[in-house]
């Protein structure tokens, strides 16, 4: 994790302030811009399907399929609001830690 920090903040030295914030919005906007509907219901067909062969192998997934729709359905809401109300959202609403 730390090693990560330590390269984003390089990109962000290398880059400047307000480049580095255009990419971040950018690579947000860009996410948000693939949540169309036709988007969204194949990749729920995906996990259905991708479900099915794990039931059929007998393997135990992390995370169900129904969980993982219903973060699709979050992020197909979320993309409703603009990137930067999002940013202060999770700057001020949003605590990550990590544990170690």
């Amino acid at each position: 994790m730390a090693d990560n920090v330590k390269e984003i903040e390089n990109l962000e030295n290398k880059y400047g302030l307000v480049l580095f914030r255009m990419a971040l919005t950018h690579l947000v906007d860009v996410g948000v811009r693939h949540l169309t509907d036709e988007n969204v219901e194949e990749s729920i067909k995906q996990i259905t399907a991708k479900d099915e062969v794990d039931k059929a192998n007998g393997v135990i997934p992390i995370m169900t399929a129904e969980f993982q729709i219903e973060i699709v359905r979050c992020a197909t809401e979320l993309a409703k609001f603009s990137i930067w109300d999002l940013f202060y959202y999770i700057k001020n609403h949003v605590h990550i830690s990590v544990s170690r």
